[in-house]
Order: structure tokens, then sequence, then C-alpha cells
């Protein structure tokens, strides 16, 4: 008998779900099952397991509670949340309490189902744990020395709050196109970007799952006003975004937001290894395409009434951030 690729701890309230979860996955994996929440907490308190697969809603511990307190206890396994589009709220609290590795829509394929729990194992088995961050509240202080930030934003009043929130001494570079936030990558060693998901009319996105796709150090934060969570699962499993913040955007909730970015940062900066376990879906060619054609756009614009010289910046920092020109 072939050995295994990994430990498998599915939960799920429905025994047919997970019914068909150990038919799926049992040739390859060591598949075991848990009812409620508690009782896969109580699981993982006593086992060890590769991957946890969680669905969502389950009577008693919804499934982004169950892999908050599951990430307490098993830091080390990667975490997949089984949901359905409709509850975008539970989403958000997965991305930001969680740190799911993918969300997975019902129903699932039965083809890349098991590819991405592989993959996962694999990451689990061989890649570093990041140490668990501490609790970031308003007595923290960001660690102005050690970051540059790119805000991407074509409005004012943002750049005004993130100073106002993270205080006068934070470096931040504020672009206001995409072509902007290209240039800045020459001028600053950017650590964490904090995008708005449109800017100048043009959509952000492919952009950040392209730039968490050749960086994963990098570490980025969106704010959106979208209530498409197809938007949002997409962004996370391509970009892993590490916290999203709703619009309006209150200082409280971006300064904590922005000093757990710091953290993560800095656990990536030291822990190198540990970025496989934010690795990303690869965007389409098709995606990337779109998106090298907005910033060449951004870029006519910008030389048109500024530099003659802004290309050439743009082509270099293009190629150091996307791989081709």
């Amino acid at each position: 008998m072939s050995e295994k690729l990994g430990r498998v701890l599915c939960v799920d309230d429905e025994p047919s779900i997970l019914r068909s979860l150990q038919w799926l996955l049992k040739k390859e994996f060591d598949v075991k099952i848990a009812t409620s929440g508690h009782e896969a907490l109580s699981m993982l308190r006593q086992n060890d397991f590769d991957v946890i697969i969680s669905d969502q809603r389950m009577p008693g511990m919804m499934g982004s509670e169950f892999l908050r307190e599951a990430r307490k206890i098993s830091p080390r396994s990667m975490r997949i949340l089984l949901t359905g589009y409709s509850d975008l709220q539970a989403i958000l609290r997965s991305v930001n309490d969680g740190e799911v590795f993918r969300f997975v829509s019902k129903p699932w394929s039965i083809k890349e189902l098991p590819r991405l729990i592989a993959d996962a194992a694999t990451v689990a088995k061989h890649q570093s744990v990041e140490p668990a961050s501490p609790e970031v509240d308003d007595g923290h202080e960001l660690d102005t020395g050690a970051e540059s930030i790119l805000l991407i934003d074509d409005d004012p009043m943002m750049g005004r709050l993130i100073s106002e929130a993270l205080g006068p001494d934070v470096k931040i570079a504020h672009a206001t196109t995409l072509a902007d936030a290209v240039a800045a990558f020459e001028k600053h060693d950017v650590g964490i970007v904090l995008a708005d998901t449109r800017v100048a009319n043009q959509d952000t996105t492919t952009m950040l799952k392209v730039l968490k796709e050749e960086h994963p150090d990098i570490v980025t934060v969106v704010y959106t006003a979208t209530t498409d969570a197809v938007d949002v699962v997409t962004l996370i499993n391509q970009g892993q975004i590490y916290r999203f913040i709703p619009k309006p955007v209150r200082m409280v909730m971006l300064k904590q937001a922005m000093m757990g970015a710091a953290l993560k940062r800095r656990q990536l900066r030291h822990n190198p290894n540990a970025a496989r376990r934010h690795m990303v879906e690869r965007v389409a060619d098709e995606d990337r395409a779109v998106m090298f054609e907005a910033i060449k756009q951004s870029s006519a614009v910008a030389v048109a009434s500024a530099s003659v010289h802004l290309l050439q910046r743009i082509g270099g920092s293009f190629t150091r951030l996307f791989g081709r020109g």
C-alpha cells in the first residue's frame, strides 16, 4: 500500500457531506471526520493533522469560528473552508481571524479538491510554521523604521487618514494610479500594500494577485465597498489578502489591520520559508494581459502630463515585480 499524502480532518454537521469527502479522499489521505466544531477541536488537541477542511454553516459553532480556534491549537495545519457565496461576513471573518488558505465553493470539483488538499498537505509537512502573532490593540505601536507602506488610492482623504492612524514617522508611499504603484517599487522597499479595489477607475485586484504570486513575502491589506463574495473569495485564493477592511474605513480597524500586517511582514522576513504557506493560485494569462494593458494606459497618461522618463522607470520596476516588461 502506498504511503498516504497527509492526515486530513473533515468537519461538517451533515453525514452525507462527510461520507462524500471520505470517499473522495481516502485513497490518497488518512481521513478523520468530526460532526461539529467542538468535536473537531477536541480531536485537534489529541492528534496532529496536516489539513483541516471545515464547512461554514454548522450549528453551535460556525466554520469561521472553528478555524479561528483551530489555528491556535494547530498552527501547522493548513485550513480550508467549504462555503457558498451567500455569507460575505463569514468569509471576511475567516480571512481576518482564521487566515484560511483557500475557500472552496459547493459543490466542489472532484478533480480539483484532492489536488488542492495535496498541495496544502505538502506545505504543512515541509514548510516552517509561523509563530502566533501577538494580539494587536491600541496599546501597540507600529515599528515605524521596519517597513515601507505603499498606499494605492486616488482619494487624498485616505492618505491623510492613514497618516493620522499610524503617525507621522511611518514611511508611506502614495500611488494614485496603477503606473504610480509599479514605479513606487523602484523607489521604496515596499513590504506592506494597502489598497482600494478600484483606483482611478481601474481595477487593482489583478495586480494585487500577481504581486502576491511573484512576491509572497509582501503583505496586502485591502479595503472595499464591494458586497460581491465571489470577488472577495477570488482575492483570497489568488491574492492571499491578509486583511479586508469594509468601507467606510474606521481608523481603529485600519490601525489594527496595519499593525497586524507589520507583524506578519516581520515574521515572513525572518522566516522566508513560511511564505509558502501563503502561496496563491496562478492568475490566468488573459487576466495578466488585461492588467499589463491597464498599467500601460495609466503610464501613457502620466507621461503625457509629467515626465518622458516615467515609462523607463516603470519598465524597470515592471520587470522586477512581474518578471516581464
